[in-house]
Parts: C-alpha cells; sequence; structure tokens
C-alpha cells in the first residue's frame, strides 16, 4: 500500500515547491546591476535569476583622460581600462554569464572621429565581449551618433564578425545622409506604467525596421522619485507580462533590467530592496 502511494505523494510535493525554485534560462534575459556589494560578489544572485547577459557601461571620458599615442592599441600608456569591467568579465564566466558593455562619453580632447579609434582598442582588450551598446541615452549632439554608430559597428566587425552592436539607446537620429547607419539590434526602453503589448512591441518594431529588439533599460520604480511608481506587486506583475510577450517572439534579442537592488537617494526599481530582501519582481523575473 505504501508502495502504491508513494509516486502519488511525490507528485504532491513536488506540486508544493514553490514556482521559484528554479530559474528560467533564457537567452533574452539581460541585467543591470553591481558587480560586488561589501565585497560580495553578486554574480551567484544572477546566475539565481537565470540572467545571461550582464550590461555594462564602458565609458571613454574615463579610459581616456588624456590623449593617447596610438588610439587603437589598448597598451597605450594613456588608457585606464576600469578594474570593474575586468572582475566583471572574469566572475560572470565564472557563473557562465555573458558580458555586454554600453559605451559612453567622449573625453575634452576627443573629437567624433576618434571614437573609432577607441572602439577598435575596446574591441581588442575585451575580446570575449560579443555585445555592444553604442550610447547610453541621447548623445549631444544629436548629429553626430549616426556616425558613431556607424564607426563603431566597422571597428567592431573587423574586430571580429561575431560582435553584435546594439544602436538607438535613446538616439532617433540614425540616418548618414540617405543611408542609416549600421546596427544588430534596436536599442529601446519600452518602460511604463503598463507593460508592453503586442501592440506597443509592434509599433516598436517597425522603428526597429529589419534589426532586432534590445529592450534596456528597463526600469520601475517602486518609489517616488521616478517617472511614474508602481506597487511591488504591479512591477512583478509588468516583469511577468513582458518575458511571457517576448519569450517567443524571435525579433526580440533580449530585455535587460536596470537593477538588481534598490540604492538610497534613487527611484526604488530594483528586484531587492537595499537591504537584499527579494521583492515579488525577483521571482518574477527569475521565472521569466
Amino acid at each position: 500500500m505504501i508502495r502504491r502511494a508513494l509516486p502519488f505523494l511525490l507528485l504532491c510535493f513536488a506540486l508544493l515547491i514553490p514556482a521559484s525554485a528554479h530559474a528560467a534560462k533564457s537567452p533574452k534575459k539581460a541585467i543591470w546591476g553591481p558587480i560586488e556589494v561589501d565585497g560580495e560578489s553578486q554574480f551567484p544572485i544572477y546566475k539565481d535569476l537565470g540572467v545571461t547577459t550582464f550590461q555594462m557601461l564602458l565609458e571613454w571620458d574615463k579610459v581616456g583622460v588624456l590623449e593617447p599615442l596610438d588610439a587603437k592599441d589598448p597598451e597605450d600608456a594613456s588608457y585606464e581600462w576600469s578594474e570593474e569591467i575586468d572582475t566583471a568579465i572574469s566572475e560572470a564566466k565564472a557563473s557562465g554569464i555573458k558580458v555586454a558593455l554600453s559605451i559612453t562619453g567622449k573625453p575634452d580632447w576627443a573629437k567624433a572621429a576618434d571614437f573609432k579609434d577607441f572602439v577598435t582598442a575596446a574591441a581588442t582588450r575585451y575580446k570575449t565581449v560579443r555585445t555592444w551598446a553604442i550610447g547610453d541615452g541621447p548623445v549631444k549632439p544629436a548629429s553626430d551618433y549616426p556616425r558613431l554608430l556607424d564607426d563603431a559597428y566597422a571597428a567592431l566587425k573587423a574586430a571580429s564578425k561575431s560582435n553584435k552592436v546594439i544602436g538607438g539607446n535613446g538616439n532617433s537620429r540614425l540616418k548618414l545622409g540617405k543611408k542609416a547607419a549600421r546596427m544588430d539590434y534596436f536599442g529601446t526602453d519600452p518602460s511604463g506604467r503598463k507593460a508592453p503589448t503586442k501592440s506597443t512591441l509592434n509599433k516598436l518594431k517597425k522603428q526597429a525596421g529589419d534589426h532586432k529588439l534590445w529592450l534596456s533599460p528597463v526600469s520601475l520604480p517602486t518609489s517616488e522619485g521616478g517617472d511614474f511608481r508602481l506597487t511591488q506587486a504591479a512591477q512583478a506583475t509588468w516583469i511577468t507580462s513582458a518575458f511571457k510577450l517576448v519569450k517567443s517572439d524571435s525579433d526580440v534579442a533580449a530585455l535587460s533590467y536596470r537593477k538588481l537592488r534598490d540604492e538610497l537617494g534613487a527611484p526604488f526599481t530594483g528586484l531587492m530592496d537595499s537591504d537584499g530582501e527579494k521583492k515579488p519582481s525577483y521571482n518574477a523575473y527569475k521565472r521569466g
């Protein structure tokens, strides 16, 4: 009798296990967040969430404070490469996570034409990085952006045909004369009080043209200070709905959420509060 009941009891036990016990692994799950907190790596948390891509900034104005003698050479003595990026790449690799770099900023000495050489140096230094976003918000002057994007595309593809380039990222001017600047993915932020629907996603696809969408940086505040405010439950529902929408959509490359933890003095957009306690959105992302 006990033997006959055992399979039934095991099934009941399995059904009692929380849905968040195992992360849904998806190539579309990306995130922005800290590399370490109080000296402790956050990558085990990203792994628990099922993250496949960790996105972070590569700030040209901080790396290239001084004008280099050979801007294409990452070993040029003037470059001050970020130790944080080196740490992120190392810790991400140990957790089976890829790194995507968003290149921003411009040193005081530089002209737009110098950007291509810097991107060449960056691609040489970070050879394992395969996804690169150009810009993180509007570039000024806006007229520079199409050339910056197209030059970066040329430099990154010359370094490796496997490199993928995310364009847009808050910049609407994308044409060089009559031709569009080259890119692989169109970066756009779908954040808002309501989660994207098929209709809103189709509008974004029209903007993207022939390019796949890279939805980033998704940011959903649960406190005052943002463009809108959601309850923690609504934040979780938004994330659940968005991943359900994009999971099987071949026109969406990734949904990249910003950020992991709430930060005091800023809108609370994290999947965890500032003490590291999980919000409902943590498990919503994990199941996504």
